[in-house]
């Protein structure tokens, strides 16, 4: 015997997959971002560009890869999201990887420009580290804790130069000081106006934590006096992967050495002042969009390696923990004994 289900269950199984389909879900795509050249120029002036010491010109394309992530407010659809599953040139990512849960997403932007622009600075530094080039660091006072001991004694843009006679050459060393400091009154040294002066500071302690530590009330930015300026040019990029491909340009810069010789480079990944490479989100997005661009090579940080499911046809993704490891293989005679990811 066959019983026949009433059309109308038939009815409700549809429209209950038509309202699945439907229903906003919580992810973002995340696509390829078309990459920038940065031996380019914008509006007739370079991406990059040194002011107050020779450069040298550069040859081919060093290009610095992005993604591009579809805003929180966006309304995505499981039609949406087995599309990009099925074209295998997107990825499916939850919300909260890109926009943290109770973060406003101006926020989210507003970090994302800061990002950018201490990848900038540390780019910077770690070409200049790498070229040998000295540079002073500052330690400037920008505010005052709203319970500081030292209100109407220190001064915004007062530099820090030494803290009870001893002089400053690090941030960890200022906070050692203070937290070490035995007296309540000691002399800081700053320079304010262009003057050197010796203020007497309080050093006050609270219970933190379970534990007694000591302040004096300051909010210290770490500067730095470079000995020319660093000219990046580039819009609608944010966060903090550019690192890598600022410092390569900047060396190729200020050096006679050819590093690209006329290639499509590619590449992403953060930079230290030191010279470290650390990893970054949306790989896999980046490699597509390089290989549209024609990159043949791509730098990419090591720790990214596991992430790479499938590299494009025609383009070698060399990994790399450090800047020289990067400069080393710009350098290879024969790129095809390099290592590769996978």
């Amino acid at each position: 015997m066959v019983r026949r289900v009433p059309s109308r269950y038939f009815f409700l199984v549809a429209l209950l997959l038509i309202v699945g389909l439907l229903a906003p879900l919580p992810f973002v795509l995340v696509e390829p971002g078309t990459p920038d050249n940065i031996f380019g120029k914008v509006k007739g002036k370079q991406v990059v560009e040194i002011v107050g010491r020779d450069s040298f010109a550069t040859t081919g394309k060093l290009n610095l890869t992005s993604i591009w992530v579809t805003n929180p407010e966006s309304r995505l659809h499981s039609f949406e999201l087995i599309r990009a599953w099925a074209d295998g040139e997107r990825s499916v990512q939850p919300r909260e990887v890109f926009y943290p849960k109770g973060t406003d997403p101006k926020e989210v932007k507003r970090e994302n420009v800061a990002d950018m622009k201490n990848s900038q600075i540390s780019s910077t530094l770690a070409a200049l580290t790498y070229l040998k080039i000295p540079y002073s660091p500052r330690w400037v006072i920008k505010g005052l804790t709203k319970n500081s001991p030292n209100k109407g004694v220190v001064q915004t843009e007062d530099e820090i130069v030494s803290f009870d006679g001893q002089a400053i050459t690090s941030g960890n060393q200022l906070r050692t000081l203070i937290s070490n400091a035995k007296d309540k009154n000691v002399e800081l040294g700053v320079i304010r106006d262009g003057k050197k002066l010796s203020i007497p500071v309080e050093v006050r302690t609270v219970e933190s934590n379970g534990s007694k530590q000591n302040f004096i009330g300051v909010l210290v930015s770490e500067n730095y006096e470079l000995p020319f300026e660093v000219k990046i040019r580039l819009k609608n990029v944010g966060g903090p992967s550019a690192g890598l491909i600022f410092t390569l340009a900047i060396i190729d810069k200020l050096t006679k050495e050819d590093l690209v010789k006329g290639r499509n480079i590619a590449g992403t990944g953060t930079i230290t002042p030191s010279g470290t490479v650390g990893p970054i989100g949306g790989i896999e997005e980046k490699l597509i969009g390089a290989s549209r661009a024609g990159a043949t090579m791509f730098l990419a940080p090591a720790l990214n390696c596991p992430d790479i499911r499938h590299s494009p046809k025609g383009l070698r993704v060399v990994p790399v923990d450090t800047l020289a490891e990067a400069l080393a293989a710009l350098r290879a005679t024969d790129p095809e004994t390099l290592p590769i990811c996978g």
